[in-house]
């Protein structure tokens, strides 16, 4: 009797886990979450280098790990597809590298998980040159390619404006991109419900972003930014709800006005507004597939690569339109 068919589902980074939970269910993939890198998995300053290559041991014995669920699986299915939670960071640079080495026969399908940036930055080059040289003398690749170089076989992106930008600025082929958001956002559209929504009323939604813990802003400036938003959506809209980040545990202001509230769930907020607001977050993408007008804020406060509101179609020019 011939193995059974079986395809594997790697989730790299462990603040992924439970982003990827319902979509590995789903198509009843066989999964393996990445554990060991702790706080070394995050930020890409000198001292983090540093810190991963004086914690380089811990590249070896996570592969190692990994080397024995593939071999494991390998025995009991037949496997010839394999998709990663992400192939922009170290790990994955890591990781994915030596899988592809000791098991060429694999094909190696990356997921788009999060908005990036438009451009080719001259940081590519210097990445792989510094990449190049500490493998040679540490035996690991100290920073991740980022988002566009190809370490995998096949790229799952949101839309068509990353497909061309793979394909235009990094040279993929046109068969190694592929457009699927319903599979990469497939606990949305399994959640979006029909609700009856009062003729001629608005609802904002406004998904609000962790700024300052992302150190793209102080938390002066967020508090600041929230606040004016929140005052420019009272304004326009019969309600406004709000969203925190998963990831931010404190709300930046005091809901005392009786239009505007908290909603915990995500879906929910999707389900019955009809507007929704944020800075760069892939949530405005999300909404998109309730059929929200989605507004993305772009804001001079916030450091970033601003080619990242090529992505949304309406972009609010926060000093000119809201704090004006």
């Amino acid at each position: 009797m011939g193995k059974n068919e079986k395809k594997l589902f790697i989730v790299l980074e462990e603040h992924l886990a439970q982003r990827y939970s319902y979509l590995i269910n789903k198509h009843q993939f066989e999964a393996y979450h990445v554990e060991g890198f702790g706080s070394i998995q995050i930020g890409t300053s000198l001292k983090n280098v540093f810190n991963r290559v004086w914690h380089r041991n811990t590249v070896k014995q996570e592969y190692k790990k990994l080397n024995c669920f593939f071999e494991e699986k390998t025995r009991v299915y037949n496997i010839s597809h394999v998709y990663f939670s992400n192939t922009e960071g170290y790990i994955a640079h890591n990781l994915i590298t030596k899988i592809k080495k000791d098991f060429p026969s694999l094909q190696l399908i990356g997921l788009q998980h999060g908005i990036f940036e438009f451009s080719l930055a001259p940081k590519s080059p210097f990445r792989r040159f510094i990449n190049f040289c500490f493998k040679i003398a540490t035996g690991i690749y100290p920073i991740g390619v980022g988002f566009g170089y190809k370490i995998v076989d096949k790229y799952i992106v949101y839309n068509q404006v990353y497909k061309d930008f793979l394909i235009e600025k990094f040279h993929w082929k046109e068969e190694e991109v592929i457009v699927d958001l319903k599979f990469l956002k497939s606990e949305l559209f399994d959640n979006k419900t029909s609700v009856k929504k009062e003729k001629g009323k608005t609802i904002a939604l406004f998904l609000m972003q962790c700024l300052s813990k992302a150190n793209m802003c102080s938390r002066e400036q967020e508090i600041y930014l929230n606040n004016k938003v929140i005052d420019y959506l009272m304004k326009r809209h019969d309600e406004v709800l709000i969203k925190n980040h998963p990831a931010c545990d404190e709300n930046n202001r005091l809901l005392l006005n009786l239009n505007v509230k908290e909603i915990k769930d995500l879906i929910e907020g999707f389900n019955i507004s009809t507007h929704a607001y944020s800075y760069s977050s892939t949530s405005l993408i999300d909404a998109e597939i309730f059929d929200l007008e989605a507004h993305a804020i772009n804001t001079s406060l916030v450091k970033e690569n601003k080619s990242v509101y090529k992505i949304f179609k309406n972009v609010i020019n926060f000093e000119n339109e809201i704090d004006s």
